[in-house]
């Protein structure tokens, strides 16, 4: 195949006349960084019609998803661009934390994006996080499926990546603060191996849990980004030989939609000739994942005291809500050894089943509308009533310090993008986006969800201008 078909996905299924931007193919704009200029020499593009339909585009998108706080309209659009979850420093652009009155002015990026700025890449502006990392998503809009929830907290980074506003995003991820909304909105997700120090100048409410997050529209556009080295310290070349992939049988039994997205993503594994297998999580490490949301929870707390006390912010109902009450003398202690623990075993297990890899769901259920995420606190509790549905199979990588990636495996016309995960070894990034490359290309969703998210973003608009996706699901 070649790279002007392979990277333009849509030029099949949407002709130039489609778009408003000119001759600009549509699947260029909602493509792959990967051999974008000789994609271009194939449209007969220069950089200058590229640049100037994009900025279009872009201005169009965002203004429908709302999934920016802060876009910067002077940066070169013609290049590589990334944006930044609003919980990390940019230098020259405000960070908000998500909270609707905090401003703050960094002199200084983070390191991770100092380094993206070294490599060349444009940095765009900040994406909407909800706010300080609990609230509920917000009014941010879907464009590949707008009646469902993008999810949170890392939402406008998957929104941005999947509109075309951008084509890398930094993020975060705590217990799948940028795994769930890339899942939700269609788009590949990567949260990278636990290291303290890695968050510098950026917010992490569970310094415990909480790592880097990368997301793009595709799994390659990831390794590409990897290979440069974003983390500089990390290792860039993927394990030599074969890697045996094994589920988790604990997940078999979520929902029917979604089992047969994991089982779609083994038999492309099959046909790549990957070997697997399954196993079994003992119930100690399985009810491990109740012991991450409680870590979470008293990080969490812990976190906004600092912050109500030092900046003087009051956060609203909603975030309070994920707040934990008084935990007991020790509790803390224990969780902490729970952790260690589970790290450790986990690994064992492993090696003895002799997996490289583990692949399961995201989560038990599909992604959920929009009405039944509205007003919810992030953090589970385990009171509610959809308690066991919302611990998700996200914490597995967590509580370890571990690296996952997610990716779309299935498309549903009524339950949405239904991804899978695959989780490694620390610092085994590299093998994982070259296992994960393979795999995306063998499952061969991209197309289909480039264009129900060109449908979205071309769709003619009301008078009033684009709905919000409240007024989409009262319609």
């Amino acid at each position: 195949m070649s790279s002007a078909a392979a990277l333009g996905y849509l030029e099949q299924s949407l002709e130039r006349e489609s778009t408003p931007h000119g001759e600009v193919p549509v699947g260029l704009l909602l493509g792959s960084v990967r051999g974008r200029g000789r994609a271009f020499a194939a449209a007969g593009l220069d950089r200058e019609a590229w640049r100037t339909a994009r900025a279009r585009w872009i201005a169009r998108a965002d203004r429908l998803t709302r999934a920016m706080t802060w876009l910067d309209t002077t940066v070169d659009s013609a290049g590589v661009t990334i944006v930044v979850k609003d919980t990390v420093d940019v230098a020259g652009m405000p960070t908000t934390l998500g909270h609707s009155t905090h401003r703050h002015h960094p002199a200084a990026d983070a390191p991770v994006v100092a380094r993206a700025r070294a490599l060349g890449l444009v940095v765009s502006g900040k994406a909407y996080a909800t706010e300080l990392n609990i609230g509920a998503p917000g009014d941010v809009l879907n464009p590949a499926f707008p009646e469902l929830s993008p999810g949170g907290s890392s939402t406008g980074s998957a929104v941005a990546v999947a509109a075309g506003i951008c084509d890398l995003a930094i993020a975060t991820d705590v217990l799948g603060s940028s795994r769930w909304p890339a899942a939700n909105c269609g788009v590949a997700g990567l949260r990278v191996t636990w290291r303290e120090g890695r968050l510098a100048r950026t917010l992490p409410v569970s310094p415990t849990q909480d790592a880097l997050g990368l997301m793009a529209r595709t799994v390659a556009d990831l390794g590409w980004l990897w290979r440069r080295r974003l983390l500089r310290e990390a290792d860039p070349e993927p394990a030599a030989g074969r890697v045996r992939v094994v589920t988790v049988a604990n997940t078999r039994s979520c929902a029917p939609a979604l089992a047969e997205a994991l089982a779609r993503a083994e038999e492309a594994l099959r046909e790549l000739d990957v070997p697997l297998g399954e196993m079994e999580l003992p119930g100690e490490l399985w009810r491990a994942r109740e012991d991450a949301w409680e870590l979470c929870g008293l990080d969490v707390t812990e976190v906004v005291g600092q912050i109500e006390a030092t900046l003087g912010l009051s956060v609203s109902p909603v975030a309070r809500a994920s707040l934990a009450p008084d935990p007991a003398a020790g509790r803390r202690a224990e969780l902490l050894a729970a952790q260690k623990r589970f790290h450790t075993e986990l690994l064992t297990l492993m090696d003895r089943e002799g997996a490289d890899f583990l692949l399961m769901p995201v989560s038990s259920t599909p992604p959920k509308r929009v009405v039944e995420r509205a007003g919810k606190p992030t953090l589970p509790k385990p009171g509610d009533g959809d308690y066991t549905d919302r611990l998700g199979y996200t914490p597995v990588a967590s509580f370890a310090g571990l690296p996952a990636l997610v990716l779309p495996a299935l498309v549903s016309p009524d339950a949405g993008p239904l991804a899978v995960q695959l989780v490694g070894r620390p610092d085994t990034e590299a093998t994982l986006l070259e296992l994960g490359t393979a795999l995306e290309g063998a499952l061969d969703v991209r197309r289909e969800l480039a264009a129900r998210v060109a449908r979205t973003v071309l769709e003619p608009w009301p008078s009033g201008g684009p709905l919000t996706a409240a007024e989409r699901e009262e319609r």
